[in-house]
């Protein structure tokens, strides 16, 4: 009985570890993402401003150079292409630690399973006294 107890013991500590290692390289990955993001938007941002100054400088002189403005468009659609395809990725890493780590529908089932097992509320799920009449957390009538 003891080396059972052991067993679950170790398989739920074995899986609380599995699931901060994944959060955490997957959280380093996202920052790594984000700040890519971040400098790929100050990039665009500048580009605009020197775009917009540029036309403007033009503008004053009354010359007209469509190349050299669609040079910087090209670049800062290229960057903006770069932005969306990390985005995605972004998107791409919160399906994967999904996968691995489960859906929130199959949590939520554990954590049904466990409260009606504890007395659980079946509202939320807070693990009640078995006398209780009404849960501590939400008020729910048991």
């Amino acid at each position: 009985m003891a080396s059972n107890t052991f067993q679950k013991f170790r398989k739920t500590t074995s899986g609380a570890i599995t699931k901060m290692s994944v959060k955490t390289l997957s959280s380093l990955e996202k920052s790594k993402i984000r700040m890519h993001i971040d400098s790929l938007d100050q990039d665009v941002q500048k580009l605009l401003l020197e775009a917009g100054e540029e036309v403007y400088s033009l503008w004053l002189q009354g010359i007209s150079s469509n190349q050299t403005l669609a040079d910087k468009m090209e670049v800062i659609k290229k960057k903006k292409n770069e932005i969306e395809q990390l985005i995605n990725e972004l998107d791409f890493i919160d399906e994967r630690d999904q996968e691995i780590l489960g859906s929130k529908d199959e949590a939520e089932k554990q954590m049904e399973v466990l409260s009606s097992k504890k007395n659980g509320c079946p509202n939320c799920g807070f693990v009640c006294d078995s006398n209780a009449n009404f849960c501590r957390k939400c008020g729910n009538k048991l």
